[in-house]
């Protein structure tokens, strides 16, 4: 912040107070470092009447009156130091008068090009505005900034000049830009690697022959950066050896880590404090194979992952997945473990991401509360052979990890047939969707919903594991109730338990969720919610309800949201805490 006085060991400078602030704040940096020594400070003040006229001129002001004084008597701590009055009356500023944007060769055609003339005439430089040194130097660079960026690489100025009138009152723009010939992208030129041709080629995002663009250069890069082969990249034009007008472009690719450990921790009300690790292997091959093995433990879901990757026709939108997962879970009132294991064809369209799969699964399960006396009797087991395909579609505005905007969808459906590697016949499908809007600066909406069916065919629903199954509840089902405790029940019979009611899970759901949010400051908003829903066996759904409130922080990864909800359709119902860390989207 500028104030109206700059103060060095024996040096005070005094601007008017009155001065608007963005006058202040020019002057001082045309004035510079206050002076350290008393020949510095000589210097200082004999150049410092100069100094604030070209301040005043580069913002338009070439008719101001600058007065300098110097008193030499001023005590402070008890030393003597000099102050530097500089009093200015601005008066009436120079305005613009006639603007000349003329872009000649190739370029005039150009739509990028026309584009910047129309944004340069209707709101950086028009006629009767105050002249602004920097707006103009700052069109000049978009042009010949544009040029480069689209292969104009012989365009030059053959005039360009701010022309201020004797008299001060206006001042005229002419520039007159030549672009000369376009240039095109030519052969991409690697430098050494270990991998086949074809994984890198297919990721050039451009033709032999294509008019040259930077943009394309850095999609380029981009896109081998999201491979993860390489440690570190460069995508250069070799604009020294054109080649009939061709920019040849060398890519230089640097070996990444044969492997990579990570290590994280988390914690959530659902799962409580969970760690997990995971060993990548970006590149086993020269065929471009990946693995990641990742473990994760807490208290209630215990889970180990393998996934093995395989380039087909495009190493970032066209893979074979391999997947191995197992996992000890709590469901409602269920305890049960699974192996899953995965093959996939997972596909990145321009909008949608997809995933054609088949998977096996097999699990067991029980009633947790059951006697250990019984418990090994009363297990469940089944397995199921199901093709399905997933589609899922991201939108957004605004930063990743606190968009303004977002859209997202999620659609699944699978099933398998009782005789054709599955127990049962079953058909499923999960839908869900959130939308996030910000009317407002400080206002912001978040909507959820969600819907499942799991339809069994002839076979009672005992024999559907529930992994395969519904509960509703938790920090993002719905909040108010403890983590999967709503859904269909069943009595226990037998034991110390015997006559209560446990949760097993139902064939449906449908839950929903609306929330507004209010930004404190950037990175703190208040938040009141309403849930609502519930998982069934029929078609009718009996939901319930909740409302809340709580405070979430904008941390570097992600929100840290802290929610307390009620659930008003209980009898007898008591807050509950959901803490939660990530992004929405």
């Amino acid at each position: 912040m500028f104030s109206g006085k700059l103060v060095a060991a024996n040096l005070q400078v005094k601007l008017p107070d009155d001065l608007p602030q963005k006058f202040k704040r020019n002057i001082r940096a045309h004035l510079g470092e206050l002076p350290d020594t008393e020949t510095k400070r000589e210097g200082f003040v004999f150049t410092a009447e100069d100094k604030t006229t070209t301040a005043l001129q580069a913002m338009g002001y070439y008719r101001s009156e600058i007065d300098v004084r110097i008193d030499k008597d001023v005590v402070k701590d008890d030393e003597k130091i000099w102050r530097l009055h500089i009093d200015v009356v601005l008066n009436e500023p120079t305005r613009y008068s006639d603007i000349l944007i003329d872009i000649q060769g190739e370029a005039e055609l150009d739509s990028q090009f026309v584009e910047l003339v129309t944004e340069i005439q209707t709101k950086l430089l028009k006629s009767n505005d105050i002249v602004d040194h920097s707006v103009y130097e700052s069109v000049k660079s978009k042009i010949s900034n544009l040029a480069l960026d689209r292969g104009y690489f012989e365009g030059r100025y053959l005039r360009s000049r701010l022309a201020i009138q004797e008299d001060y009152t206006s001042a005229d723009v002419e520039l007159v830009y030549l672009s000369g010939r376009r240039y095109y992208l030519g052969e991409v030129i690697f430098s050494e690697f270990d991998l086949d041709p074809e994984l890198l080629e297919v990721l050039i995002p451009f033709d032999v022959g294509e008019p040259y663009t930077s943009q394309k250069l850095l999609q380029f890069q981009s896109l081998l950066q999201q491979t993860q082969y390489f440690g570190n990249l460069l995508v250069v034009p070799d604009l020294k050896n054109p080649v009939n007008q061709l920019i040849p472009v060398n890519v230089t690719l640097g070996e990444t880590k044969s492997h990579y450990v990570d290590v994280g921790f988390g914690f959530a009300t659902d799962t409580l404090f969970r760690v997990s690790t995971s060993w990548r292997t970006p590149k086993i091959n020269s065929k471009g194979h990946s693995q990641e093995t990742r473990f994760e433990y807490s208290q209630i879901n215990p889970t180990g992952r393998f996934t093995y990757r395989i380039p087909l026709s495009d190493p970032l939108k066209d893979l074979l997945q391999l997947q191995l997962t197992f996992e000890d879970d709590e469901y409602g009132g269920l305890v049960g473990k699974y192996l899953e294991g995965r093959i996939a064809n997972v596909r990145i369209y321009e909008r949608w991401s997809a995933q054609y799969y088949t998977r096996f699964l097999a699990e067991r399960w029980r009633i947790e509360d059951l006697p250990k006396e019984i418990a090994e009797d009363e297990v469940e087991s089944g397995s199921y052979l199901m093709p399905g395909v997933i589609f899922s579609r991201t939108s957004r505005k605004g930063p990743q990890l606190d968009p303004s905007w977002g859209f997202s969808q999620y659609y699944m459906f699978e099933g398998g047939a009782e005789g054709a590697g599955s127990d049962i016949s079953i058909l499923r499908a999960i839908a869900r969707w959130r939308f996030i809007t910000t009317p407002t600066r400080r206002h912001r909406l978040v909507f959820r919903a969600e819907v499942g069916i799991s339809d069994i065919f002839d076979a009672p629903k005992s024999e559907l594991a529930p992994s395969l199954r519904f509960f509703a509840g938790g920090d993002l089902s719905i909040r108010g109730f403890d983590y999967q405790s709503q859904g269909p029940t069943q009595i226990i019979n037998e034991g110390e338990f015997a006559g209560e009611e446990v949760v097993v899970g139902g064939k449906r759901i449908a839950l929903a969720s609306a929330e507004y949010q209010y930004y404190f400051t950037d990175k703190i908003r208040g938040v009141v919610f309403t849930d609502a829903g519930n998982a069934t066996d029929d078609i009718r759904i009996d939901p319930v309800y909740s409302v809340g409130f709580g405070a979430h922080y904008i941390s570097p990864v992600g929100a840290i949201r802290v929610d307390f909800g009620y659930g008003i359709s209980e009898d007898d119902p008591s807050w509950k805490i959901h803490i939660n860390l990530g992004a929405e989207l």
